[in-house]
């Protein structure tokens, strides 16, 4: 399978109340590697939270949560899930080799609160997709 670096953008303005939904355009189907986040003019101690929401199985699959405290300035996130055994138990590790892409399946979601009002920000998503 050839694997293909690709981006995606969700930015967008927050409300007066300071909230912020913004929904990709089209279905995802690859592997997350990282997410840029952008302060933009955002306020200090909100709550980010990046997904995939799945319209088939009408799940959603959360990629990233950035707490108060680090959706503050400019950063990357490289985001990984714990990998199972086939009988389903986790498997960890201490090196940390135990960690995958997360998968996403779905269209990407990113959810500020907390923002302040009518100040922009958002994530550039970058993953891999055959």
């Amino acid at each position: 399978m050839d694997l293909r670096l690709k981006e995606l953008k969700l930015y967008g303005t927050t409300s007066t109340g300071g909230d912020l939904t913004v929904n990709a355009t089209t279905p995802v189907f690859g592997l997350l590697y990282a997410v840029e986040f952008i302060d933009g003019t955002l306020d200090d101690g909100g709550t980010t939270i990046v997904s995939c929401q799945n319209t088939a199985s009408g799940t959603a699959n959360t990629l990233l949560t950035l707490a108060p405290t680090l959706s503050n300035a400019d950063a990357w996130y490289y985001p990984r899930v714990v990998v199972h055994s086939e009988a389903g138990a986790a498997l960890t590790g201490t090196s940390g080799g135990d960690r995958t892409m997360p998968l996403m399946n779905g269209v990407p979601r990113m959810v500020i609160s907390s923002g302040g009002a009518t100040k922009v920000g958002g994530v550039i998503l970058h993953y891999l997709e055959g």
